[in-house]
């Protein structure tokens, strides 16, 4: 009796051990680094996110930005022209500025703008200003331009207007070309748009520009438009343009 309960207690000990066996190596098979998951297949409280290189610096509202320093968005309308492989953004010097008044009496509005470019009033319907010192092989320019147009014009022409003035800047003499999507501005506190625009010369000089256009009363409309060496934008010239705009003023 004794010897029938003792061989039936090692037989149950054998099948225990070789089931704990046979779920081992069947875990082994498996994944020898087996690890809970979750539902989706992930294991439990990983975030995939956390592997990505986020540079939060560049995914602020309207400061985007690609190697060059160039804007990738245009205000609260952002269009993304290359959010694959985008590279870090080299850091640009900061040009510093002085400001002084300009008064364009030809167009009746006064502003301030950089000490030192050279101003030219021949015309009479603008004001352009040039610095006359290069960077990049790039002269910065600023126009402001206030013209009439038809009496049944409207915002939306405005936004069509803009639309074809960075089209018809891109024309001619450059090797690329590319804008973003026009954005809501206001000029003089009148509604209007804005957008930006980048383009290769053929001689391997580049510029950035932002053009401003907003509808005045009496039939007029205003252009704000700033070209600058690429790369500088946003670290000089942004503030150059947005400068202008704040301190522009009706005479």
């Amino acid at each position: 009796m004794k010897k029938s309960l003792t061989r039936l207690v090692t037989a149950l000990l054998v099948l225990a051990l070789l089931g704990a066996a046979g779920a081992v190596s069947e875990n082994l098979q498996k994944d020898p680094m087996s690890v809970p998951t979750g539902s989706n297949g992930l294991p439990e409280g990983y975030d995939p996110a956390a592997e990505e290189d986020y540079d939060s610096s560049i995914y602020t509202f309207g400061g985007e930005y690609d190697e060059y320093g160039r804007s990738k968005y245009a205000g609260a309308t952002p269009i993304p022209l290359d959010p694959i492989d985008m590279p870090t953004p080299t850091p640009k010097p900061t040009i510093p500025f002085s400001y002084g008044i300009v008064s364009a009496d030809k167009i009746g509005v006064t502003f301030e703008a950089p000490v030192g470019w050279q101003i030219d009033t021949s015309a009479d319907d603008s004001v352009t200003l040039r610095d006359p010192n290069p960077v990049d092989g790039v002269n910065a320019t600023l126009m402001v331009r206030i013209a009439s147009v038809a009496s049944g014009y409207k915002l939306s022409d405005v936004k069509s207007d803009l639309h074809m003035m960075l089209k018809e800047l891109g024309q001619y003499n450059y090797s690329s070309w590319t804008t973003t999507d026009t954005a809501t501005r206001t000029l003089l506190k009148k509604d209007g748009y804005y957008a930006d625009y980048y383009g290769d010369y053929y001689d391997g000089t580049s510029v950035y520009g932002r053009v401003m256009m907003a509808l005045l009363d009496g039939n007029r409309v205003i252009t704000v438009h700033l070209s600058c060496p690429n790369g500088y934008f946003s670290s000089s010239y942004k503030s150059v343009i947005n400068h202008v705009r704040e301190t522009l003023k009706q005479q």
